[in-house]
């Protein structure tokens, strides 16, 4: 089983999906809010790869079963009904449940193979296990039958190939190729780095690689978009619904911006923030060719794989809200929207939708993916800072130790950020670096002189523009994003 499941996992680099996230992606869709959301408030990140492995796990117990079966007296039929089981699943569970994440010809040809190869192996490998077997002689029926249902799945497969993307997605490109804007109406104006903050070890750069950048999205199954077929719908509410294409949407005016996501299952202090310099067409452009109607309220996004998110109209309307096409010089990478994201200032990442291919005009509240499980609606970023440097254990010689990090209020911006080495008793005023935008996070410095050897804990809070500090209240992510003051225990040694 662990072999077979290895080729449906190599299969799966020539575009189709990995049967055991087809399964995986079925388990995350079907289940309920009051399941899904605690999940996701204790394991974070971990959920989908815990998820993974459990299914990894029934496979291999499967593929167990099926040996115990084979070896037994039991007929023929259950040996191969057992064998069939997780692949069956596979592929029937995604058709029902996730119709639209997973492409139903490449996962069939996934979990085909994957079969093909189980019930072949075994084949190969029973004789030998009858032979030990001190009541059960061999059965060469039971072997033809096993390689016979193996040549069945294998021939699906191949029947299956002409009518496939396989080609098509492997070589189309997914993203992440370097691409320069064909009409450029504002380039940003990133102002220089500050050396000695640049200098700093471990503190972070002021634009996320796009391989660093975090990613959070709702599908173990990335969309794989075939440019050629793409479309994006601009309709609704609107006096003159269009379509463009990607080659259409490259050759409209674009705009240039500094702009950092954070998602809104980041605890204080965490690292699902990043920082990007974007390219895209402002969605107000769009809005105004297809001429909004009155009584509009919301613009609601869905993406290739069914996700769906909205913004109040005046949102939508914004100069910095964008369509997205170019990520730090390069086209979107696939986990990050390929084709075409949204990018709206001053929210959350879960309403930046990704791999958009709908905007919808509608005259009520729509209500999208994460606001159904009881997530924040409006989900306006809360102010943040977070500490990046010292470690938890620093040499100190006599001077002054920096203490820096980074600092987010959306498109309020930062104004202040203050440390406090006494447990909150007294702040001192951090050093602030030049943004880089009005929608990006802002890095901060601050020299230290402990007052001797010993334990310290170090609390940082931000002060937006508009004057508003930080709430001291730690409050977890659910549902309006995380709260409180970010802060780490550090162990003064004397050098």
């Amino acid at each position: 089983m662990f072999f077979a499941l290895d080729v449906a996992f190599l299969l799966s680099m020539a575009g189709m999906p990995f049967v055991v996230d087809s399964l995986g992606q079925a388990f995350i869709d079907v289940l309920p809010g009051w399941i899904s959301i605690p999940l996701i408030d204790a394991l974070h990140q971990w959920a989908k790869i815990l998820l993974v492995v459990g299914l990894i796990a029934l496979f291999l117990i499967d593929g167990a079963a099926t040996g115990l079966v084979a070896a037994s007296r039991r007929r023929t039929v259950a040996v191969v009904a057992v064998g069939l089981l997780p692949w069956v699943a596979a592929f029937v569970f995604a058709r029902i449940f996730s119709p639209q994440r997973i492409e139903p010809v490449t996962s069939l040809i996934d979990a085909a193979v994957g079969a093909a190869v189980f019930l072949a192996a075994l084949a190969f490998i029973l004789p030998s296990a009858l032979d030990r077997s001190a009541d059960e002689p061999a059965s060469p029926g039971r072997r033809r039958a096993l390689l016979g249902t193996a040549a069945v799945a294998a021939g699906i497969a191949i029947v299956s190939l002409p009518l496939s993307r396989i080609a098509a997605v492997g070589s189309g490109g997914l993203g992440d190729v370097a691409m320069a804007a064909r009409r450029l109406r504002t380039r940003a104006d990133i102002p220089a780095p500050d050396p000695a903050v640049d200098a700093l070890p471990g503190i972070t750069p002021r634009i996320t690689a796009n391989e660093n950048h975090y990613t959070v999205d709702t599908t173990l199954v990335k969309p794989r978009v075939l440019l050629d077929e793409w479309r994006l719908d601009i309709k609704g509410l609107v006096q003159a619904p269009f379509s463009l294409t990607y080659d259409q949407l490259l050759d409209l005016e674009a705009v240039e911006q500094i702009h950092t996501l954070e998602c809104i299952s980041n605890y204080v202090g965490g690292d699902l923030i990043s920082t990007a310099l974007w390219t895209g067409v402002p969605l107000r452009d769009l809005l105004d060719r297809a001429q909004v109607q009155s009584g509009a309220y919301d613009v609601a996004f869905t993406s290739v794989d069914g996700y769906t998110d909205s913004i109040p109209i005046a949102k939508a309307m914004e100069d910095r809200t964008l369509v997205a096409y170019l990520m730090n010089g390069k086209t979107v990478p696939q986990d990050h929207g390929y084709p075409a994201r949204m990018l709206v200032p001053n929210i959350y990442g879960m309403k930046n939708v990704k791999w958009i291919r709908t905007i919808e005009v509608v005259n009520y509240d729509f209500i999208g993916y994460w606001q159904q499980q009881g997530w924040s609606d409006s989900a306006n970023v809360n102010t943040n800072a977070r500490i990046d440097l010292p470690g938890r254990s620093v040499r100190w010689t006599g001077d002054a130790i920096t203490v820096a990090g980074i600092a987010f209020a959306g498109a309020r911006g930062i104004s202040k950020v203050e440390l406090s080495t006494d447990g909150g008793k007294s702040w001192g005023d951090a050093s602030l670096e030049t943004p880089m935008g009005p929608l990006s996070w802002r890095r901060w410095s601050y020299a230290w002189t402990p007052g001797g050897a010993g334990p310290v804990r170090l609390i940082v809070r931000a002060t937006d523009g508009t004057g508003n500090t930080e709430t001291p209240i730690a409050r977890s992510p659910y549902p309006d994003g995380s709260t409180g003051y970010d802060s780490i225990d550090v162990t003064v040694q004397r050098a």
